[in-house]
């Protein structure tokens, strides 16, 4: 026996069918969840300067994407450590886009899509 449950998407199917989103409206939708990667990354990155902090943007990335992260030289150094022990691995990169941040983002994608149907008369 399995258990589970039934979800009938049918509706947000033929809507997202009928959406044909703009660019922006793409953009609004991915926005939503970079966001969250974003705050993720400037709480916890480690900061003496917060140069590295205050330089973590979200910019457009090729086709439908956006690129999330910071733009100081050491920001690797930072993220994988070095062989200097005084320089330790402290990751805030990677583990701020993957199990729940990850989640969260998702979430955030797909609220804003479902916002976005509303908002065209689709839901």
């Amino acid at each position: 026996m399995t258990t589970g449950i039934k979800v009938d998407l049918s509706k947000f199917k033929k809507a997202m069918d009928k959406a044909e989103f703009t660019s922006q409206e793409v953009t609004d939708v991915l926005t939503a969840g970079a966001v969250i990667v974003h705050s993720v990354q400037f709480r916890t990155v480690a900061h003496d300067t917060y140069a590295t902090r205050n330089s973590i943007d979200i910019l457009p990335g090729p086709g439908a994407s956006l690129l999330i992260g910071p733009h100081t030289d050491y920001a690797p150094y930072i993220e994988y450590g070095t062989s200097n022990p005084n320089y330790p691995i402290q990751p805030f990169i990677v583990p701020s886009a993957t199990g729940k941040n990850k989640a969260n983002a998702i979430k955030a994608c797909a609220n804003a899509v479902v916002l976005t149907l509303k908002g065209k008369g689709l839901l």
